[in-house]
């Protein structure tokens, strides 16, 4: 069985006992009898393959599948922090979209779906096996900056989607600090038999918390205010930038962060929606920045 494949029946049972709710294995057979991912035509899932796909979730997922002795019945642990809630969600939602692009094929030429950088998905598998069983991996990567390829061993620390590519950060042995590897950059991927320990101390989510995207730089935490208009006010309150955004007064949003390229890209995206209030050297940065953009396209005028 292909990675795919067997990356695509996680995934289907993930989302089956996240509507579904709670289900017998005898009921979990018969949605799968109809499934369209059961290219085998399967009548049940084989008690085994049951148990390693639950193990297989948890450990790629943190996602915990689990037996009532009272009603007989399986089901997804509720009582979840909002960062595995996070993960169901895109799990669910990628899943979704497949599907719908599976059944309806007729329909192929009317459902438009945003590019993804090619190749930002590649090695996707391998690389969760490998943070899964904490094993170094070798990876072929050239970066747009280098002139050609080079093959060195990282240890994958985690996984970031963000701006349509993924990316692994990972420890290598001439970095001493961690860094950020585009998918999309790599050309081989292989699986190494070393392994490694993850530091008992490392967050994910700490790592990233005082970041916007998945450029990181030196810095202190610094607390910014945005002044909006009422359209990129709606936006930014169904869609906050950061987990510490909120809205001091009507339009006026407040974050603590520090203020990487990738944030400061983002208050550029949004143009003259956005105003920053606070603190003042972002405010002069962005301020010379549309000057000379100003001087720009008034040189092409004359």
């Amino acid at each position: 069985m292909t990675p795919t494949s067997l990356f695509n029946r996680y995934l289907w049972l993930v989302e089956l006992l996240s509507y579904k709710k709670r289900l017998t294995k005898q009921e979990i057979d018969q949605e799968w009898m109809v499934s369209e991912v059961n290219d085998g035509r399967e009548e049940t899932i084989p008690r085994r393959t049951f148990i390693r796909m639950k193990e297989a979730i948890s450990k790629l997922f943190d996602l915990e599948i689990c037996y009532s002795r009272s009603d007989g019945k399986y089901f997804i642990e509720e009582n979840i922090s909002d960062r595995r809630k996070v993960t169901r969600q895109y799990l669910l939602e990628a899943f979704a979209v497949n599907r719908m692009m599976a059944d309806n094929k007729d329909l192929q030429e009317r459902i438009i779906l945003e590019n993804a950088a090619a190749g930002s998905s590649n090695f996707l598998l391998e690389i969760t096996t490998a943070m899964r069983d904490n094993r170094k991996i070798a990876i072929t990567y050239q970066s747009h900056e280098m002139r050609k390829s080079q093959t060195f061993e990282i240890e994958p620390y985690v996984l970031r989607y963000f701006g349509k590519r993924w990316y692994v950060l990972a420890r290598t042995n001439f970095h001493k600090a961690l860094r950020l590897y585009a998918l999309d950059r790599m050309k081989a991927v292989e699986i190494s038999t070393s392994t490694f320990k993850m530091p008992s101390n490392f967050s994910a989510e700490e790592y990233f918390a005082h970041y916007f995207g998945i450029m990181v730089m030196d810095g202190k935490v610094e607390t910014i205010v945005l002044k909006t208009n009422d359209f990129r006010a709606n936006y930014l309150r169904s869609l906050p930038l950061h987990h510490s955004q909120k809205e001091t007064a009507p339009n006026v949003f407040e974050y603590h962060l520090i203020p990487a390229p990738d944030f400061v890209n983002a208050l550029r995206a949004m143009g003259p929606e956005v105003e920053v209030v606070t603190p003042k050297r972002l405010r002069q940065q962005l301020y010379q920045e549309a000057k000379a953009q100003v001087a720009k396209y008034a040189v092409g005028e004359k």
